[in-house]
């Protein structure tokens, strides 16, 4: 079993609203395995852009009810799109909204991820809109899926699709930035990568990361480099960070 997270700045340009990248997922589509995979993708443009504008994750106001209800359709519109790139390569992919599987403040209900697998399709689930049960709305994040995902299958490989090579030690984008190639998971890790998101941005990120570790090999990997999954797949050294 592989875990695979396609990262929401790789599947869409998070500057601009609902802009898909969909030549760079059609490249990371092919190297995919047809069975014996679960897929989580974040929710880039066509989420954070309207969670932020909305503030869903300060809770329910009656203002927000058009603005959460949008960001649902937008996000289905997504994974309908990914869907069918992936039916294109003859993978049996099938979406598992989590709005539909449980309320925030209770765990997700994931029978539904046990028998489609059984049956060889491939679910794909995603970053969504859900409801709270204290506060009436919220964001159920993608790292959030890919944590209790983890927990339940202990996949062979979790792998995290991102815009660069792995985690570093501070904003790729600065001159002495150093790629962190292996990251213990019981050690604080030294980074000062600060990017906010309405998920939790890259502190939470991590933290994910470092608790799935407990129960499969972490990978984080540039999506735009899509060889690397079969790399790592195939048991080869390759560029990205390792966590365990």
């Amino acid at each position: 079993m592989i875990l695979i997270k396609l990262g929401g700045s790789v599947i869409s340009d998070k500057r601009k609203y609902k802009e898909f990248r969909e030549e760079g997922v059609r490249k990371i589509v092919k190297y995919l395995p047809k069975r014996d995979l679960i897929l989580v993708h974040g929710g880039g443009s066509y989420g954070h852009i309207l969670a932020q504008e909305y503030r869903i994750r300060e809770g329910f106001e009656e203002w927000k009810r058009i603005g959460f209800a949008r960001i649902g359709v937008d996000m289905q519109e997504l994974n309908l799109k990914i869907l069918n790139i992936l039916l294109e390569e003859d993978i049996p992919a099938i979406s598992v909204p989590p709005h539909s599987l449980f309320v925030m403040g209770n765990s997700p209900n994931l029978e539904i991820f046990h028998y489609a697998v059984n049956l060889g399709f491939v679910p794909l689930t995603f970053g969504d809109i859900i409801l709270h049960r204290e506060q009436g709305i919220d964001i159920c994040s993608g790292d959030y899926m890919m944590l209790h995902l983890a927990r339940e299958f202990r996949p062979q490989f979790t792998i995290f699709l991102t815009d660069v090579d792995g985690i570093y030690d501070r904003d790729p984008e600065e001159k002495d930035a150093k790629l962190i190639e292996v990251l213990e998971r019981d050690v604080e890790p030294e980074t000062a990568i600060k990017v906010k998101d309405v998920t939790g941005g890259i502190a939470y990120k991590i933290r994910v990361m470092r608790e799935i570790a407990n129960y499969s090999k972490v990978y984080v990997l540039n999506g735009f480099h899509p060889e690397r999954i079969r790399s790592i797949i195939e048991g080869e050294k390759t560029v990205g960070t390792v966590v365990k």
